[in-house]
């Protein structure tokens, strides 16, 4: 048995056993989705009261969670069943007879019965008295319990025997360190998943130099080359693809459509950084670009019903066609910015990582000094925007019963017009010729300084639309507004298969990358894997995706 076939087996063993850790994990950090149900709190929650259960003050109605739900759950965590039972059922039988004190029509003839002095005319008076009404209510709510002490009834309506059980089993859940143990397991196991794929693509496109006198296989050649450009999709596609077997509702209708929403202004962003990188250069300054352009356009936007806002002395509501103005300004302020990159690149012949890290640095420092000249004196992040900006913006349309946000159009159409200008527009042209070889580029006739300006020019008008739209979306924007956000842009455009050695690159490539990469951001957070880590993993698939670049480079020389 060859070298490759004995370490292809162990690899399949590797990828066998990082699915059975992540589904592990999956299912140790679901308790938690478990217990949250089960409380009616979110998952942060859940984790605070299983650590500390004398923090749980109440839950909600068992209409809402489920009494057969709550039964299994609590009898899962070897509480005594006639306990759970006791307890269940008298809480049951409260929230009956309560909602039965609301009901107008059984309160009324509960009240006529004992008093016949009310009638269908001053019913109504009788109850906005709630001197009397209330107490009315609670002697209806304990004479359909069958209760006659009124300290036994508000000792139910505290729900304590409820809540008791649960503090008493919610520390079981920590016994033997599963949920503890569950997300490195969870972590693990993606880590051997993501492994054992890029092993089996980075075989599967290990094209060697045959024989000269040995005719090349069409087919073959075909399907290592399918392999080659598109390795980092395949690996990221079948994650997606494991996670969503591992819950099933991931890929329901409105994740997808939070998926595509949060894809969009990075998305937006990623095209313009796109033309940098086909350029075989790079934008460090992207995310700062976008807090300070964001900035500008939220104090533009800001309800002149707001006593804190920016600009005082704009009093007259946005019309749809005033919204240019903020618009206009978001993209001047970073066209700005990435001229001053552009001419640094072009003119000056800095290093692109250079001269974005300097520009990256001054956007920080003038967003907080905008944030900080407020008139009130705070550096409070700008908020309470005009609902026009809002709805336009950030709004959405319906086709039917599903919501299809607004930002996902204007991303596709922005999509399709960068499309047109690199492939059908002479800029696009010369851009991939500068970015292939700049001085065969030079000797050719092509305007290098002018092709590198306007490739900037047009990063920054996506880079301002994009703020514009994303001050919209997050409806607050701080001095930390846009932080990491051009890792995000750069590991879409990475993962899109635009080559860091310049020359090569599609826009398709970059949306399916910019919704790929948001995807893979949404399933950690759908499978509660820890934040931190998150970031591990992403850097993970930007250092594989690089990886992967690279030996595409290599094996076509």
């Amino acid at each position: 048995m060859s070298k490759k076939r004995i370490i292809s087996i162990i690899m399949l063993v590797v990828l066998a056993a990082g699915i059975g850790l992540a589904v592990y994990g999956v299912t140790g950090t679901a308790i938690y989705d478990n217990a949250a149900a089960m409380m009616g709190g979110d998952k942060k929650a859940a984790m605070g009261y299983i650590q500390e259960p004398e923090k749980l003050k109440e839950l909600s109605s068992l209409e809402k969670l489920g009494a057969d739900k709550v039964r299994s759950f609590l009898k899962g965590l070897g509480l005594d069943a006639a306990r759970v039972d006791a307890a269940v059922d008298e809480r049951a039988k409260y929230e009956t007879a309560v909602a039965n004190s609301k009901d107008r029509d059984k309160f009324f003839a509960y009240v006529h019965s004992v008093d016949e002095t009310v009638t269908e005319d001053n019913f109504t008076d009788f109850i906005k008295d709630y001197d009397r009404s209330d107490p009315a209510r609670e002697a209806m709510a304990m004479q359909e319990m069958g209760i006659t002490e009124k300290a036994e009834f508000e000792q139910i309506a505290s729900n304590e025997n409820l809540l008791g059980l649960y503090r008493e089993g919610l520390p079981k859940l920590l016994e033997g360190g599963r949920m503890t143990s569950a997300v490195y397991f969870q972590f693990i196991g993606i880590i051997l998943i993501v492994a054992a794929l890029a092993y089996f693509v980075i075989q599967a496109m290990d094209i060697k130099p045959r024989a000269r006198t040995r005719t090349a296989n069409p087919k073959g050649t075909k399907a290592k080359n399918f392999f080659l450009n598109y390795a980092l999709f395949i690996i990221l596609g079948l994650i997606l693809v494991v996670v969503s077997i591992i819950r099933i509702d991931f890929l329901s209708m409105s994740n997808i459509l939070n998926i595509l929403q949060n894809a969009s202004t990075k998305g937006i962003l990623a095209l313009g950084c796109a033309g940098l990188i086909v350029l075989a250069g790079t934008d460090l300054s992207i995310g700062r670009v976008l807090g300070i352009s964001a900035a500008v356009t939220a104090s533009l936007v800001q309800s002149t019903s707001y006593a804190s806002r920016m600009f005082p002395t704009l009093v007259n509501p946005l019309s749809p066609f005033g919204l240019l103005i903020p618009l206009f300004a978001s993209i001047a302020v970073a066209v700005a910015f990435s001229l001053i990159n552009g001419f640094g690149v072009a003119k000056l012949h800095l290093h692109a990582f250079i001269v974005t890290l300097g520009t990256q640095l001054i956007a920080y420092g003038a967003n907080c000094l905008f944030i900080e000249s407020q008139p009130s004196g705070t550096a409070q992040a700008l908020s309470t925007f005009d609902p026009t900006f809002l709805n336009v913006a950030a709004g959405a349309i319906y086709i039917g019963s599903v919501r299809i946000p607004l930002v996902v159009l204007y991303f596709l159409v922005l999509a399709a017009i960068v499309w047109v200008i690199w492939n059908k527009t002479k800029l696009g042209k010369n851009m991939f010729a500068v970015g292939g070889n700049m001085e065969a580029a030079a000797v050719s006739g092509v305007n290098v300084a002018k092709t590198i300006m306007l490739v900037y020019l047009l990063a920054g008008i996506l880079y301002g639309t994009a703020s514009f739209l994303e001050a919209a979306r997050i409806t607050s924007v701080g001095a930390n507004t846009g932080i990491n956000y051009e890792l995000d842009a750069i590991s879409a455009v990475v993962v899109g298969g635009v080559s860091f050695s310049g020359g090569v690159g599609t826009i398709q490539g970059v949306v399916i990358g910019a919704v790929i990469m948001q995807a893979i951001v949404y399933a950690l957070q759908f499978l509660g894997i820890n934040p931190y880590i998150q970031y591990i993993i992403r850097g993970l698939i930007i250092i594989l995706a690089v990886s992967i670049d690279v030996r595409k480079y290599i094996v076509k020389k």
